[in-house]
This record gives structure tokens, C-alpha cells and sequence, in this order.
């Protein structure tokens, strides 16, 4: 039973893989990326304006992000902005911040990071609900870039942004044992976690582990 859980987790993270290769292949082909997709060709770029303004929704209705740039660097000097995603379980509910994603001058992603309640405001979930969300991107149809970008960045790294929410989780209570609600306004608290990723390194172990199957 273990090792049938084990081969399905395996094989969903192959087909993310694959897809989302599709979709930076397809996105090369027109010589882009999702930032510059986003920022829709801008001249000048100014600090946290969010792009585009009305943000993108995706998953059903259930996810949203957008991207913007601080005045400097705030997670690696390599950074030039970060996209932030937000998912909603109705209409009518206020947007949970989920994760960010930092990308480099050439549109690479560099780090996934976890904030403070303080830094996007709306809903506050524990990580349990949260990555249970995912699940509105399984069924969605966002094969428009750079829509299918996001989706299945998010679907890749799954597993590792609900290890950054339960550490996120665990680190507000070590701040504030007895008051969470104090700590999630607290300005001097901005990252909760962070995570060094390599998409290039991500794609080739998942892809290499189907090839060594299929052989």
C-alpha cells in the first residue's frame, strides 16, 4: 500500500513535470517568461505596484497572484521580484496569503518564503487547510501562459511549500506561545520560512526517475 502511495506521488510529479516543461518550452518559443508576461512589456518598473494591477486568477476562482519588486533585494540579491499567491475557499471569503515565489533578472525562480499575516493581510489558515487547496488546481483549465506556469510550479513543489507552511506554522508559535494573534501583526516578524530552489535541478530528477522507470 505504501509503495502504491509512493508510485502515484511519483508519477503526478512526473506528469507536473512534464507539463510545466511544455509550458516553459512553450514560452521560450516566443522568447518570454511568466515575468515578462506579466509585466506587459513596462518600461519602467516601480516598487510593490502590483502586476497586474487586478492580479491573476486561476484554479477555479480559487487562486490568485500577482507579482511585484521591492526597492532592494528582501529575500537574495540575485532577486528581482516575487510573484505571491493567494488562494479563497468561496467568493465571498478573503484571500489567504499561501506562498511566494522569487524570481532572478532572467525570470528563473530562486526561493519559495512564507510571510507574516501583516505583509498581505486577509485570511489567516494553518497549513493543513492551505495545502489542502491544491486541489482546485488539479481539475482547473489553466493551459494559458502564463497560467499553466503557475499551476503547476505550485503542483511541482507542493510537497515542499506545505513543509515551509508547517514550519511557518511552527515558527509563530515559538515567537509567540501565548499570543499567535500579537505575532501576526507584528512588523519586526516578515519571513516565517524560506526555501533555496533549483527548477532546473527539480525538472531533471523528477524526469531522470521516469526514465529510469520506463527503461
Amino acid at each position: 500500500m505504501i509503495d502504491q502511495l509512493a508510485n502515484r506521488a511519483q508519477e503526478q510529479d512526473q506528469l507536473y513535470a512534464a507539463r510545466l516543461l511544455e509550458c516553459l518550452q512553450a514560452m521560450g518559443k516566443q522568447q518570454t517568461n511568466a515575468v515578462l508576461l506579466t509585466l506587459q512589456g513596462a518600461q519602467t518598473i516601480t516598487p510593490y505596484q502590483r502586476y497586474p494591477q487586478q492580479a491573476y486568477y486561476f484554479g477555479d476562482g480559487h487562486w490568485r497572484a500577482f507579482y511585484h519588486c521591492h526597492e532592494s533585494s528582501i529575500t537574495d540579491q540575485r532577486e528581482h521580484g516575487h510573484f505571491h499567491f493567494f488562494t479563497r475557499e468561496q467568493v465571498e471569503q478573503e484571500w489567504s496569503h499561501v506562498i511566494a515565489l522569487s524570481v532572478d533578472h532572467q525570470g528563473l525562480p530562486i526561493n519559495l518564503f512564507t510571510t507574516n499575516l501583516w505583509v498581505t493581510d486577509g485570511e489567516w489558515f494553518e497549513a493543513d487547510y492551505l495545502t489542502q487547496q491544491m486541489q482546485y488546481l488539479l481539475t482547473a483549465n489553466d493551459e494559458d501562459m502564463p497560467l499553466c506556469w503557475f499551476k503547476y510550479m505550485l503542483l511541482l513543489y507542493q510537497q515542499q511549500i506545505a513543509k515551509l507552511l508547517k514550519a511557518r506554522d511552527i515558527e509563530l508559535k515559538r515567537l509567540c506561545p501565548r499570543e499567535s494573534e500579537h505575532c501576526l501583526v507584528d512588523r519586526s516578524i516578515y519571513f516565517l520560512s524560506m526555501l533555496d530552489i533549483d527548477l532546473n535541478k527539480q525538472l531533471f530528477s523528477v524526469l531522470k526517475a521516469a526514465e529510469a522507470v520506463e527503461s
